[in-house]
């Protein structure tokens, strides 16, 4: 599926400033199961750094390749930019600009880091539906909410440090720069086909040594809903999420805890103006 969400057409490199935010759809199983699970066209989410680079948040940390070399990444299939606006709809001046980089900078690792099996997991944490009754998704989704479960308190996706850019940055006053977060109604999107074995070897990095072997999806004993259930509730304590419906899926407006935060929700954010579709790979399909 490739997202619609491109806005006013197409815009050129040579557009965007240092914050603009990119939302973007790669290619394979685990990107298409992070999307479906954050009810979202998209599964990760940059910014636009210094100099013609890129902010990118991923599981060594931050990192800065240039924009032109991140766009020839084989598994890119969708890159759309959104301009950020201040709390009053206004564009950001130069110093808020410099802010939110000065700010993004601060969050290297070794302090911070994420991976793509944690995202997955703090989503399905999230998530307040019945699963497709598919063995092999409990059984992902049995590891995704360990790896939450396990990590620490600096572990991150990146939709939370696009947030904490903002919404963290020195500017005065404080907070003028977050930007705001609307409640969102459940999207009835399909289910994508998955590989599962492929997905498999895509999430092994992350995994323990002794489990990084792709199962036998039909012979070894399912994951029994006990047992996700278990791994649901503690990934929900780890995230702060003791009761359902703490999070930004509710209906009322609240307090956000960048901890809850979906890409889905930046993806609507009034605070981010859509100038186009920067990328888009010659054949769309997942």
């Amino acid at each position: 599926m490739t997202p619609d969400g491109a806005g006013s057409g197409v815009v050129a490199a040579a557009q965007l400033r240092t914050g603009d935010l990119l939302l973007i759809r790669r290619r394979g199983d685990l990107a298409a199961l992070t999307a479906w699970f954050g009810d979202s066209d998209y599964d990760h989410v940059a910014l636009i750094g210094r100099a013609g680079c890129v902010l990118e948040f991923a599981a060594d940390g931050v990192s800065e390749p240039g924009l032109n070399e991140y766009l020839r990444a084989p598994d890119l299939l969708v890159v759309d930019a959104r301009r950020p606006l201040a709390g009053q709809g206004e564009v950001l001046q130069d110093n808020d600009r410099i802010a939110v980089l000065a700010h993004a900078l601060s969050l290297r690792r070794p302090h911070f880091a994420g991976d793509p099996l944690r995202a997955l997991g703090v989503l399905a944490a999230l998530r307040e539906r019945e699963l497709p009754p598919q063995p092999p998704l409990r059984r992902v989704l049995h590891e995704a909410l360990l790896r939450v479960a396990n990590s620490g308190a600096e572990a991150m996706t990146a939709s939370e440090f696009v947030y904490r850019c903002f919404a963290e940055s020195p500017v005065q006053p404080r907070g003028r720069l977050a930007p705001q977060l609307l409640p969102s109604s459940p999207r009835a999107l399909a289910f994508p086909a998955i590989d599962w074995a492929a997905l498999w070897s895509q999430i092994a990095p992350w995994l323990p040594e002794e489990r990084r072997e792709v199962p036998d999806f039909e012979g070894d004993a399912p994951i029994d809903a006990a047992a996700l259930e278990q791994a649901l509730i503690a990934a929900r304590s780890r995230l702060g999420l003791l009761a359902r419906g703490a999070g930004l899926l509710a209906a009322a407006p609240r307090a956000a805890s960048p901890k809850w935060l979906r890409l889905r929700e930046l993806e609507l954010s009034p605070s981010q103006q859509p100038l186009g579709r920067l990328f888009q790979a010659a054949q769309s399909t997942n």
